[in-house]
Parts: structure tokens; sequence; C-alpha cells
């Protein structure tokens, strides 16, 4: 459990940032608040050849309201910096839920928006000690050909279990992605490849910079339910997330998603305003986008639990978020 040797860099801002990605590429691996690379390395899960501390890089830290009223979120932000930020609290509740529900309040001092964001999948077979590991076959996550969860299978399924990216997505948020020269805006849903094996859509010289929340509307409504063995600590097992917008009466949804965790290889969208957009309020209604959750929820036997029992609480947890949600 010892980390592998590497070199070591702290640049102080964003462009010395970007110049060490440029001239290292995929040997090097970023550090923010470590609770995902550090425990990787000591399992000997990766081993990257220079690793490029971020704590420095003020300009990566803190919560800013833009001039069109949306909200920018450096991804240095730690994530007890969300849970004491008002504006989070009162504008943005559903993420204030979803901060809430990681780990426990000694991994949340440490652990970053960024990180929770770009974090790897997981699987029961794979995040264990080299030791272990070496009692079965080299599974495809770790190069090799073949997956020791499904029998037969054909690909990675490691499951992605981050809290936040399903809230971000239901509030369509954006994150900032920059190189040496050049930076792009893209959807967070976007960041993700859904495939187990390599489950970000970020090239190796590329800095997530920070999420991009669109200006609150009063109307909108969020809810996240996350299912875990223990009420701190564990990744999900499930977790949900909705957003709607409602009509002044708040009889009928006019927009809304529905997102789900740890049911997938990536966040898994089971609504984008297919059942959502312009239906009227109803236990029919509630129960026809539990339905959409159940099938789209595709769990595999690489959890603590069985996969029959996390996709039918995909569709308690969904009925569960959408009645606290229209209950407020």
């Amino acid at each position: 459990m010892k980390l592998p040797e590497f070199e070591y860099f702290s640049p102080r801002d964003i462009p010395s940032t970007l110049e060490l990605l440029a001239i290292h590429g995929a040997q090097a691996a970023l550090l923010a608040g470590g609770t995902d690379l550090l425990v990787r390395m000591k399992q000997q899960l990766v081993s990257p050849g220079v690793v490029i501390n971020l704590k420095d890089v003020e300009e990566l830290r803190g919560i800013k309201k833009q001039k069109d009223n949306s909200l920018f979120i450096g991804s240095l932000t730690r994530l007890t910096d969300l849970l004491e930020s008002s504006v989070i609290r009162k504008k943005y509740p559903g993420l204030y839920q979803a901060v809430e529900a990681v780990s426990a309040p000694p991994l949340q001092n440490m652990g970053t928006v960024g990180g929770n964001l770009v974090q790897e999948t997981r699987c029961l077979y794979y995040n264990q000690t080299a030791m272990w590991r070496r009692s079965k076959p080299v599974c495809f996550k770790a190069g090799g050909s073949v997956c020791n969860a499904v029998k037969g299978g054909k690909h990675c399924f490691a499951m992605y279990q981050g809290d936040l990216a399903p809230m971000l997505i239901a509030l369509s948020a954006q994150v900032v992605l920059s190189r040496k020269g050049e930076s792009r805006t893209i959807p967070l849903e976007e960041l993700y490849t859904g495939k187990g094996k390599m489950p970000i859509k970020k090239d190796a010289d590329e800095l997530l910079e920070g999420v991009i929340l669109p200006a609150p509307d009063k109307n909108t409504i969020c809810r996240y339910e996350k299912l875990r063995i223990r009420q701190a600590l564990d990744y999900p097992l499930v977790g949900v997330a909705v957003c709607m917008t409602l009509s002044g009466d708040g009889k009928v949804c006019e927009t809304g998603r529905l997102v789900l965790t740890a049911v997938g290889s990536g966040p898994v969208i089971a609504d984008d305003n297919k059942l959502m957009k312009g239906a009227k309020i109803s236990e029919d209604w509630i129960e026809k986008l539990a339905e959409a959750a159940y099938k789209a929820a595709k769990p595999v036997p690489n959890v603590l639990t069985p996969p029959a029992y996390r996709k039918r609480m995909a569709r308690v947890l969904t009925r569960r978020a959408l009645n606290k949600a229209l209950e407020n």
C-alpha cells in the first residue's frame, strides 16, 4: 500500500498548470483533494510518472456569480465550501442535498468539486489491493480480457458512483475544460463516455476549470435521494436526482430531468423532457417516471447488494424524490 515513485510539480496558476499538462500529457495525474487518486495509487491501480498538485492554484477555488446570474464553481472548491455557501443552500437546494450525501465531513473537507466529477468508475473486483487482485484473472479495466463481475461480459461494467454529477446534470450544468491556448464549454453529461474502462471524455492535456450553473429559477424544484449501506462514508448503491420547473400554479411540470447514478458506467439520464415537459402532475405521472428509472437502471453484480434489488430501488427512490420535491 505504498505510493509509487513519481515526479512532483506544484504550479501556482492556471497557465503554469496547462504548460505542465502540455508537456507531460498522459503521464500526468492531477492531485486535488486526493481522496480518489491517492487510494488508487496505493492500491497500484494507477502509477502516474508525474503528479501535478493543484492546491496552490487559487484561481480554481471559489463560487462566483456571473453577469447573467449564472454561478461559476471552481473545480478546486471543496465540498465543505458548497455546504457552507448560503447561495448553494438557498438557490440550489438539490445540489446542497447531493453534496451533503457525499461520504462524511472529514472527506468533504478534502474532496473537491472537480475531483468528484472526474472520479473513476468502481468495481468490487477491481478496487482492491494488488495482492487481492492477483487471485483473479486480469479484468478489462486493468488491461486484461475478462470481466470478473459479469460472466462472459465483453467489456468493462465498472460503475460510476458519483453523487454530484447526477444533480448537476439535472440542473443542466456545463463544465469548462482548458488546454494550453484554448478552452471549451460543454454540457456536463458530455464529459462521460458511459464506458467502465475509460469513463471520462477529457484529453490528457485538459484541465477541468469549473462548473457553470444556470441562473436559479424560483419555480424550479430539485431533490436528491441516495441509497447506501451506511448513512455515511459509503458510495451510492443507487442515487436519484430530479429537477423540474413548475408552472405558476404548481400543477404542470414545464421542463425537467431525471438522472440516476450507480446503475451504469456513467450518470444515466432516465428522462429529459420526454415524460416531464408539459406534463400534468399526478400520481400516475410519478409512477411513469418511476418506471422510466427502473427501465434505465442497468446494475450488475459488482457492489455489495444484488442488481435486482438496486434496480427496484431506482424506482422507489425516484418516487420518493418526486414526492419530496413536490412537498416543499
